[in-house]
């Protein structure tokens, strides 16, 4: 009886913790908390993700790119090349990126149109409305903690 109900509280502790995690990341996008943002958003992962995307013969977690998405890959690969992910994709990027459908100063959970597990791993974010080319994130569970691996729109 015991161990299934330190099971039960484990679980419902994993399954907010993504919740929590999105909240902290809110907060930060709000505040302009670069030193939570660096410890939340996983660069060279979101990084990785985007020359995956990319690259037709690797595979990548991002959905099918929106319009947006592909023209601004265009514009930084005919400027910088290959070195475009590296300068444009920062957390000024990220920040801009996931604030982009929020009203001022009120952070993401306004326009928080999806926030669910796609696996037990992987949890996905989708912020401003379906039909109105949203931004997603996604987070992955890394060592202790959840981080936004993926920024896609």
């Amino acid at each position: 009886m015991l161990s299934a109900i330190v099971f039960l509280v484990l679980a419902v502790v994993y399954l907010c913790w993504p919740y929590v995690t999105l909240w902290r990341l809110d907060r930060a996008l709000v505040r302009n908390d670069r030193e939570t943002l660096e410890t939340l958003v996983d660069l060279a992962a979101v990084r990785g993700e985007i020359a995956r995307k990319l690259n037709k013969e690797e595979k990548s977690t991002l959905g099918p790119p929106s319009d947006a998405f592909i023209e601004w890959l265009e514009r930084g690969i005919r400027h910088d090349g290959i070195a475009a992910l590296d300068r444009g994709v920062d957390l000024d990027w990220a920040r801009a990126r996931l604030l982009s459908h929020a009203p001022r100063d009120q952070g993401i959970g306004p326009v928080l149109s999806r926030a669910f597990f796609d696996d037990p791993l992987h949890f996905t974010v989708r912020v401003g409305h379906p039909d109105h080319s949203p931004v997603l994130l996604r987070l992955a569970f890394q060592g202790l903690g959840w981080r936004v691996t993926a920024i896609y729109f």
